[in-house]
């Protein structure tokens, strides 16, 4: 895969063009079109870090009552799995997906794979990879832990996938990171949680990768793009969700988890984010 590079306004005005190219019937006969519902909306817990650090029961029932029905775990803060069902199922919301640590999936995966079994998640992704991992040599040697680890995770019916950041996409004579990813994993084993805000900033089309890379982006990160390129909450920022959520689903997309990594009033933002999310979607 080649680096897509893009303009601002390509990447605002592209979308329809490149929804209707996904719309061909050999696209979703290979990937298979969603049921026509609108897939439950999601939040990824990393948003709500200091919250579910310091009261998670509350944390998790005040997510129920905003309206979202399905949460991504990014750590589980020492609390027991029996403890975390219970808030959950309380809450009304499942957690279909958690983020894991390289660590954890090199020395620890057995852990990981007993908090899927326990919390019920289907997914876990490779969530982030330090500057010294960010290297050709590493990347090759990352995607065939992920192959191995992958059957792994298979054998337990949990799929597992790789969660992006814009590094990734960094040009290393001719190819990048998540080239090497894509290309060196098994597609069955491996799977992908596109972030959208970080793919703007990598100036990567979201809608020409997964035309070329049909059914392997299960799960989304719905983050808006500011002004200055900060994160800022859904509906404030120049993404266009009403044209991108209709060819995900289509491409295979079945959860949407709503994320600001960076922000100081967390319930407020996701409050406001599932309102302007809905309302692009037509939810």
């Amino acid at each position: 895969m080649k680096q897509i590079g893009m303009t601002r306004r390509s990447f605002l005005r592209s979308t329809a063009v490149a929804g209707a190219a996904l719309a061909t019937p050999a696209f979703l006969t290979a990937c298979g079109e969603m049921p026509p519902q609108t897939q439950p909306i999601g939040v990824q817990l990393y948003t709500l870090r200091d919250l579910m650090a310091n009261n998670m029961a509350d944390t998790l029932a005040g997510v129920g009552v905003l309206g979202y029905k399905e949460v991504e775990f990014a750590g589980y803060f020492d609390q027991s799995y029996a403890d975390i069902g219970r808030w959950l199922a309380e809450s009304g919301l499942s957690a279909p997906s958690a983020h894991v640590s390289l660590a954890a999936l090199d020395k620890n995966f057995d852990a990981a794979l007993e908090a899927a079994a326990a919390l019920g998640h289907k997914y876990l992704f490779l969530a982030w990879l330090a500057p010294e991992d960010r290297t050709v040599r590493r990347y090759h040697e990352i995607a065939e832990l992920l192959n191995s680890r992958g059957e792994s995770a298979k054998a337990a019916g949990v799929q597992l996938g790789f969660h992006n950041h814009d590094f990734e996409f960094e040009d290393h004579d001719g190819i990048t990171g998540y080239d090497i990813f894509l290309n060196e994993t098994d597609a069955d084993l491996v799977k992908f949680e596109l972030d959208l805000y970080w793919a703007r900033v990598a100036e990567v089309d979201p809608l020409a990768l997964i035309k070329k890379h049909p059914g392997r982006f299960p799960c989304v990160h719905v983050k808006d793009y500011g002004a200055n390129g900060e994160i800022v909450d859904v509906g404030d920022g120049e993404i266009d969700f009403a044209a991108l959520y209709e060819p995900l689903k289509k491409a295979g997309t079945q959860h949407f988890f709503i994320e600001h990594d960076q922000t100081k009033n967390p319930m407020k933002t996701l409050e406001r984010s599932i309102k302007a999310f809905k309302s692009a979607i037509g939810a």
